[in-house]
């Protein structure tokens, strides 16, 4: 982080998220609906980060052991049909159309006249001073000054251009996640897999083996025979709700730097071939007789930079169900780690219990920092931990956090995130439908005392 520049245009907003994701989509929809100018700057040409551009269409856990709902809030707005009465008890396999879900979030971003989307706005500089940021400057040249800033990029790009602290891999050796390609195959013949989708919930997780009993000594036949340098051991696909395509999650890409752009083009290079090599393999079969693929245009990255908060989030949070004070955030997904290496089989630890945790609001404080929130999967968190809240649900929660978070702060005229209560941003996120867990307190118009800083 430089000395404030003393020139130059600046636009200046209440709030400034980076990222357009699904967790800087919930952030800025969240401060903008309380009257906060907010500008949500996305580096891409498009909004919509991995759920759009990189889908792997199922969703992942929403809810709890006994299917209660603990993400909703703005993510049931942006896919209302996963809330439909006993959806859950009937098996059906619950996937998300990647076009859909970005028509979902540009309706939402849309209805808000106090937000900005301003894409092509990667940020390259972060202006401030003793841990306070003033600006941020864009790819483009342009600068931004906020009260708050919220970093919702999956890999916690603009704290890092701060200075602020962060880890990367696991902790043995620094390696991340392999990140995936995923391909989209159109007009597929279900009913050459033995289903049938005009019948009623025909996609189920009991069903799902047909495809893969089909598909499977196809693919390993490949293997067998050298024929892929894919090292996956099974056939993953998903299909859509209407009963016309699979999305294949089929590629593991090893050793990917998210933060290095050579890296990732090698790592896009490999993906497309093993593609090609799994689609040579397969296309013969009878499903596929009129189908066509479509190749994803990004990387699925699963694992990029962690920032380092105020509290680290811990395996052991997640499996034994800890319980925070500052609760603002629920997460029902198991820890999910694909080795590393790319060679051993994913390592999949559901949270036991009620089979939820809590992420307390500390992870969403960038150590150091005053005025800077993080609201995607960036939190500060482990190897491990990370595994579990990376995916779509628990992010639009924390994304939604963070925005209300950063609301109530420059509502209040506070000038440290760490003087919101958790209690305040609870109550906030009850009255907009979200899930929480812990005393709800409105907070007050104004203060007509210091704040009382909670759990620093």
């Amino acid at each position: 982080m430089t000395s404030p520049a003393q020139n130059g245009l600046v636009s200046t907003y209440d709030v400034v998220v980076a990222g357009a994701g699904v967790g800087g989509v919930c952030a800025a929809i969240a401060a903008a609906r309380t009257g906060c100018r907010v500008a949500l700057l996305e580096s891409a040409k498009e909004i919509g980060g991995t759920g759009v551009h990189s889908p792997v269409g199922l969703v992942c856990t929403w809810f709890d052991k006994t299917g209660r709902y603990i993400n909703r809030g703005i993510f049931e707005e942006l896919l209302p049909y996963l809330y439909v009465p006993d959806s859950l008890g009937r098996g059906v396999i619950q996937t998300y159309d990647e076009h859909e879900l970005k028509q979902g979030y540009l309706r939402l971003l849309d209805a808000e006249p106090t937000l900005d989307v301003v894409t092509s706005s990667a940020v390259t500089a972060v202006e401030g001073d003793g841990g306070t940021i003033r600006t941020v400057t864009t790819a483009d040249g342009r600068r931004y000054a906020a009260r708050v800033f919220i970093d919702s990029t999956a890999d916690g790009n603009l704290a890092a251009a701060a200075g602020a602290e962060f880890q990367q891999g696991r902790e043995a050796d620094g390696k991340l996640q392999p990140s995936t390609l995923t391909f989209r195959v159109d007009d597929v013949d279900f009913t050459a897999f033995g289903m049938d989708p005009a019948q009623p919930d025909w996609a189920r997780w009991d069903n799902l083996h047909l495809i893969e009993d089909a598909l499977l000594p196809l693919y390993r036949k490949l293997r067998e025979t050298n024929g892929t340098s894919n090292p996956r051991e099974n056939v993953l696909c998903f299909p859509d709700r209407k009963g016309r395509s699979l999305l294949f999650n089929q590629t593991r890409i090893a050793n990917v730097d998210p933060t290095d752009a050579d890296n990732m083009r090698r790592a896009m290079e490999e993906g497309r071939k093993q593609i090609n090599e799994f689609w040579e393999a397969v296309r013969h079969h009878p499903a596929f007789a009129k189908a066509r693929i479509t190749i994803s245009e990004r990387l699925g990255v699963r694992e990029g930079r962690r920032i380092v908060g105020d509290y680290m989030l811990t395996a052991e949070d997640c499996l034994g169900e800890t319980k925070f004070d500052d609760m603002v955030v629920a997460c029902g997904y198991a820890l999910d780690i694909h080795d590393p290496t790319g060679t051993a089989a994913t390592s999949i630890r559901e949270i036991p219990g009620k089979g939820y945790y809590h992420i307390p609001y500390r992870c969403l404080m960038a150590k150091g920092f005053s005025n800077l929130l993080l609201g995607s999967r960036c939190i500060s968190g482990t190897h491990e931990a990370h595994s579990s809240y990376r995916v779509i649900p628990p992010v639009s929660a924390i994304g939604q956090t963070a925005g209300v978070a950063a609301a109530l702060c420059v509502r209040l005229q506070l000038e440290d995130v760490r003087d919101v209560s958790a209690s305040w941003i609870r109550h906030e996120l009850r009255e907009a439908g979200q899930f929480v867990e812990g005393e709800c307190v409105k907070a007050p118009d104004q203060l007509t005392t210091a704040p009382v800083c909670h759990l620093r």
